[in-house]
């Protein structure tokens, strides 16, 4: 996994998992994490139902980097996201590929 170093490369990484996130975008320049999280949780559970076995693979191994990147990455991914994946179901679908630090931010 390339280095996530600012929300823009956060978009792009994600972009590359899942194209169809580029439309979702209304930001010219994002200006935290927590904003480009925000906008994925509203997305991801459809994304990763119509996902490769892979791409899940790969979007659970960006969660682990931002997770144990810590600071203002792990926050975005787990309050955004890890913290309401029972709520969009989306708990089923990752938990498997998640290092056991991301599995503790799981809800």
């Amino acid at each position: 996994m390339k280095n996530i170093d600012s929300p823009s490369s956060l978009i792009q990484a994600l972009t590359t998992l899942f194209p169809a996130f580029a439309n979702e975008q209304s930001w010219e320049e994002p200006e935290s994490y927590h904003q480009v999280v925000i906008r994925l949780s509203s997305h991801i559970t459809t994304y990763l139902q119509a996902a490769s076995a892979q791409t899940i693979k790969d979007f659970c191994d960006l969660i682990n980097t931002l997770v144990l990147a810590g600071g203002d990455k792990k926050n975005a991914i787990s309050t955004c996201l890890l913290e309401h994946a029972s709520q969009i179901k989306l708990s089923p679908i990752i938990r498997l590929h998640l290092n056991a630090a991301a599995k503790w931010e799981l809800r």
